[in-house]
């Protein structure tokens, strides 16, 4: 075979490669499969106080049920007053299941007012995450906005990985595709 057929035919193997490993890593890179990623984070799904309940006096326990079970390590509760901000109580709760839980000692009783008890667990997915419920005691209600408010720390989406991982292996397929024809033309 002629030596310029074979470079002809070396440089459309390296184009075609390409091409390949490119259309390859297409969907990661927004094409066909821009669906969003689904993240199970924790969500509470009851309480005791319920989420904006007004009770007649001060709660001596918190029970939040979980929708899944949160991991038993970083988690924090505290309870706040909802007007001044001030933090009153601040426990590692227990972990039963999907309950988590803390007493609150007889000494505290701040009496009637808005309170809230902001939470962050280590959820069953392993993220942390972060949200707050509200109660009042006496003649304080509160709203209580449709439910536990919830924040995620999730970092990086792992669609974004995808992505970067795939535009990473088109950029290396091209480079090494083009120093394999710039290589045979010599």
């Amino acid at each position: 075979m002629p030596v310029h057929m074979r470079k002809g035919f070396i440089g459309r193997s390296a184009i075609a490669a390409t091409l390949a490993t490119g259309l390859a890593f297409a969907p990661a890179l927004g094409g066909a499969d821009t669906a969003p990623v689904a993240h199970a984070h924790d969500s509470v799904i009851a309480s005791t106080p319920a989420d904006g309940q007004n009770l007649d006096e001060f709660p001596r326990r918190i029970e939040m049920t979980f929708s899944g079970v949160p991991r038993d390590s970083f988690n924090t509760v505290a309870i706040s007053n909802a007007a001044t901000k001030e933090v009153l109580l601040t426990e590692q709760p227990e972990l039963d299941g999907q309950v988590i839980s803390f007493d609150i000692p007889e000494s505290l009783d701040p009496g009637p007012g808005a309170y809230i008890v902001g939470f962050q667990i280590t959820s069953s997915d392993g993220h942390s995450t972060r949200g707050k419920l509200s109660f009042s005691v006496g003649d304080h209600p509160v709203d209580a906005g449709g439910g536990a408010d919830l924040e995620e720390d999730s970092g990086v989406p792992t669609w974004a990985w995808i992505a970067g991982g795939g535009l990473v292996a088109v950029i290396l397929a091209v480079v090494a595709g083009v120093a394999v024809v710039n290589r045979k033309a010599d």
